[in-house]
């Protein structure tokens, strides 16, 4: 048979617990391995969508061994199921049927042999006569709705077992243990399973990570190989494309931040210290233009958009549309009208406050030159075919026009004798007219060559001249007008900038009102600037980082701003910034030293700096600046071996071989309140190193090596390490004379470290005073030593150049290194960097975990020094915030400078000065798969577009 049991029931009544029934069914006593025990027929679980339903449940009825009645009054009026028990009636085994009473009453008439059907409510009558005893029933009256037909309820097991017993034809307490039997081999097989399952998981888990490992280690290498390749290129870049090369740089760090990323970082950040930013007009660039002051640039392009930024290039202030391409640029003196000519012979005068465009009356060619007069707003331009036009403040017409008949293009055009007359400049000929445009003066020579110069004119106009091979050739209208044309004979007029530039072919050119000379060349942009007391010498700065630009413009008056664009690139650059990086503090520093000398630095926790140089007249040897304030020290003349601070940066202590005294700020002064005496030395060279210790005592590390222990309130003095310095005979002295020992404090006063003669360094650990290790150097000279408590690091540079670190704990050597400036040496106190300053003033930078060194930078040179031969380093100090963000140094005859030191400080830097994101072109040129998921600058938007 098909089914070993066909149920038949109410829908409305019986259809879950006909559900649990035929479930608990095909559970029950269910050998362990297969899938039911028994196959029970439940018409709304085994009949699919078929046309002939009725014919379907016959078949289904013949296909079973018993038919299982849920008897309920719903049922006994059901007519399906009356049609099914009639069939079942006529079938083959009418005898095989199992009531199982659901609700209603079902009550024997042992009189009529047949229910009492006076009193039965849950069989049909179609059942009248088919039993001739009374049948055994399963009651299942008692299973809610709710139940949920778990076999473990005994009454819901006791009920099934009764129904299975004849399924299965065996007797029930036979059929209950097979159940038991078969559930507890099931358990066992599950237990196994399980046990299978979790080593299997274990072992596939155990591989996952090995593969997961394997998969991160592989591609951190292939992170770190694609990195190193995009700092490589960022470094060959930055000659010639310092934009790209910075993205390029930011874009590798983001990869994989290793040594080489790190250090393209910087370097790229510190390289072209006088490139402010880069900005982007709306086509290519062909004229450009400064305010007197540091306020605005404008940039006009071949699509007639002139767009006007802040002289930083950090915001944009306006936007104009003219016809045709822009020629010619101006601002006038008080910097609020920018005049704008064009090829089309258009001239716009643009109110920058207003934002109102006054259109000037067109000319038939293309507007060469403008020029507003000096401390006014009337404008002189010229055009190409040779007509000069004076407009006044306002209207749109000229007030005077002339016919210059000069046809072959204005190379200059300038308000002269302040302002009174007005000098017309071309290759083959000038003019110079009143202020009603009278001609006072001509000349019809020569003054360029025939072909192949690059001609400019300053921003006033004074200077102008061309350049071909070889150098510039110069000249000014004051000198014009007395009949000398440009040449190297000739007086130079205040244009003396004069660049030897041999072998350079010059694309463009920018001549400043104050010795200045920028050339395009196809090596790049150089910059000439003539000597303040000696024009005829002229420094020339090569300004790399880009390509040879096609327009170049100075600020005017000194000049010390300058723009070039090459396309729809534009370039700012400040002459006088030094780095990026850099920071003034207009903190002077005077010199009155006749040798070079180191001053003593020190920086505290919130900022303030102190130093100690010798005194002059004009100023005491001791200073406290912090941002705005100079305080200088009350009645100090001569200089302090060395400074600290406290930890909260309001005492400052001073301190020498012979004493320590304690400074604080009262009343606005900076007083000396406490000076704790030192014993006396002999036979040592070199200064005293101080810093406070960790129990309120002036840790004193004194040339001769000892180390004593000051209490600063009270002048109590204690020794920690006894002096180094050996005792001499007279003798020794005259043949050995005095002895210099390199020294180092660490940052908080728990270790110092001391040199011997013998070319060891001892350690000790502080305030005990015990040497936890004596280091040495192999025979190698020592130039100076650092102390760095957060990295339990000593650093020594030996030789000359020689830079090395070993673990204090065990005197092991971790890295050596080479290149490095043996006047100075300083390191980081969080341990992430170290400095050192170079005899003619250049500061490298290493990554103190790892020994590479990453960048430099230079020292300006002092404005004035009494110093001998040495360079800007010699008579230099260098000293790190205690955050490690900044380097500060110091220069006897220069000034307080500060560096920033901070990774996230040079990327803001950089993605400022490029104002960008890499393009797409860009991209799928530079990038792999690897490094393309990454977007350098993504948070720094392009530069604002709004006008102000």
């Amino acid at each position: 048979m098909r089914y070993a049991a066909f149920i038949s029931y109410s829908h409305e009544a019986d259809i879950r617990r006909a559900q649990h029934l035929r479930q608990a069914l095909h559970g029950f006593a269910k050998p362990w391995n297969s899938t039911r025990a028994l196959r029970i027929f439940l018409d709304n679980a085994a009949l699919s969508a078929d046309p002939g339903l009725w014919s379907t449940v016959e078949r289904a009825l013949g296909d079973s061994e018993f038919l299982v009645l849920m008897a309920s009054p719903q049922s006994a009026r059901s007519p399906w199921v009356a049609k099914e028990i009639s069939w079942w009636r006529q079938g083959p085994r009418p005898r095989n049927l199992l009531l199982v009473v659901t609700g209603g009453e079902l009550h024997w008439d042992d009189t009529a042999r047949d229910f009492d059907w006076a009193r039965t409510t849950c069989v049909p009558p179609e059942l009248s006569g088919l039993f001739e005893e009374e049948p055994r029933w399963v009651d299942l009256s008692w299973m809610g709705e709710d139940h949920t037909g778990d076999l473990r309820d005994p009454r819901f097991r006791e009920c099934v077992a009764d129904l299975a017993a004849p399924l299965h034809k065996r007797p029930k307490d036979e059929l209950i243990g097979e159940d038991v039997s078969q559930r507890r081999r099931f358990q066992r097989f599950r237990r196994g399973m399980l046990a299978g399952m979790t080593a299997l998981a274990v072992l596939s888990t155990t591989a996952a990570v090995y593969a997961f490992v394997q998969r991160n280690a592989a591609q951190e290498q292939a992170r770190i190989a694609t990195a190193r390749q995009l700092a490589a290129t960022a470094l060959n870049l930055s000659g010639d494309d310092l934009e790209v090369a910075s993205l390029l740089a930011l874009q590798a760090y983001q990869v994989q931040k290793t040594p080489e990323t790190l250090s393209a970082l910087y370097r790229l950040t510190t390289q072209s210290p006088r490139l402010v930013r880069f900005v982007r007009g709306d086509g290519r660039v062909t004229a450009l233009a400064h305010t007197a002051s540091p306020r605005y640039m404008a940039a006009g392009t071949d699509k007639g958009s002139v767009t006007i930024w802040t002289s930083d290039g950090a915001r944009t202030a306006g936007r104009i549309s003219v016809p045709g391409e822009v020629t010619s640029l101006v601002f006038s003196d008080d910097e609020r009208l920018l005049a704008i000519g064009t090829s089309s012979g258009t001239t716009v005068v643009h109110d920058l406050r207003t934002h109102h465009a006054r259109h000037l009356s067109a000319s038939t060619s293309e507007v060469y030159r403008l020029a507003f007069r000096p401390s006014s707003h009337d404008l002189v331009a010229t055009d190409g075919d040779g007509i000069l036009r004076l407009y006044g403040g306002e209207g749109s017409e000229p007030s005077s026009r002339v016919d210059t008949r000069l046809r072959a293009g204005v190379v200059n055009l300038a308000f002269w004798d302040k302002g009174r007359k007005i000098a017309v400049v071309t290759p083959t000929g000038w003019r110079l007219y009143d202020d009603r445009l009278r001609k006072l003066k001509s000349s019809d020579d020569v003054l360029y060559p025939g072909n192949g110069y690059v001609s400019a004119a300053s921003p006033s106009g004074n200077c102008f001249g061309f350049i071909k091979f070889g150098g510039p050739e110069l000249e000014s209208v004051t000198e014009l007008v007395k009949d000398k044309p440009p040449g190297p004979d000739t007086g130079s007029g205040g244009c003396g900038a004069r660049p030897t530039l041999s072998g350079k072919e010059a694309a463009s050119l920018a001549v400043s009102d104050g010795n200045r000379i920028a050339v395009g060349t196809s090596q790049g942009l150089a910059v000439g600037t003539a000597a303040k007391n000696d024009t005829a010498k002229t420094v020339l700065d090569m300004l790399p980082g880009v390509k040879a630009p096609s327009v170049l413009a100075f600020s005017p008056g000194e000049g010390d701003r300058l723009a070039s664009a090459d396309g729809n690139t534009i370039a700012l650059w400040a002459l006088g910034k030094a780095g990026p990086t850099m920071h003034r503090h207009h903190a002077k520093v005077p010199d009155g030293a006749t040798v070079e000398t180191q001053p003593a630095l020190a920086v505290a926790p919130n900022g303030k700096v102190a130093w100690s140089q010798e005194g002059n007249l004009e100023s005491p040897s001791l200073h406290l600046w912090s941002p705005g304030n100079d305080l200088p020290g009350e009645g100090t003349d001569m200089p302090y071996d060395a400074l600290a601070f406290t930890k909260d940066g309001n005492t400052l202590y001073a301190g020498s071989d012979s004493a320590v005294e304690t400074w604080t700020r009262k009343s606005g002064v900076l007083r000396r309140v406490a000076v704790a005496r030192l014993p006396e030395t002999s036979g040592t060279l070199g200064t005293a190193r101080i810093t406070p210790g960790p129990d309120g005592r002036v840790v004193v590390l004194r040339s001769d090596g000892s180390v004593l222990l000051v209490k600063p309130e009270t002048g109590q003095v204690s020794t920690a390490v006894e002096r180094a310095a050996p005792h001499r005979t007279d003798d020794d002295r005259e043949n050995f004379g005095h002895t210099e020992y390199k020294r180092a404090l660490s940052e908080n006063g728990a270790f110092a470290a001391v040199a011997s003669e013998e070319g060891r360094v001892n350690i000790y650990e502080l305030p005990s005073g015990h040497r936890v290790r004596q280091l040495d150097l192999g025979g190698s000279s020592l130039d100076s030593l650092a102390l760095s408590e957060g990295s339990q690091s000593l650093f020594a540079v030996t030789d000359g150049r020689v830079l090395q670190n070993w673990d204090v704990r065990t005197g092991t050597s971790r890295w050596r290194s080479d290149g490095a400036g043996q006047h100075g040496l300083t390191a980081d106190p969080n341990g992430q960097w170290l400095a050192t300053l170079s005899g003619d003033g250049t500061i490298w930078l290493w990554d103190a975990r790892t020994g590479d060194r990453l960048a430099s930078t230079v020292l300006p040179l002092p404005d004035f020094s009494w110093s001998g031969t040495g360079g800007t380093g010699t008579q230099s100090s260098i000293a790190f915030a205690p955050d490690g963000k900044r380097l500060w140094t110091i220069t006897e005859g220069g000034e307080v400078l500060s560096w920033d030191t901070s990774v996230d400080a040079w990327i803001k830097s950089l993605c400022d000065r490029v104002g960008r994101r890499l393009t797409e072109a860009e991209r799928t040129r530079y990038l792999t798969p690897v490094s393309n998921e990454y977007t350098a600058c993504s948070q720094h938007s392009e530069h604002s577009s709004g006008t102000s």
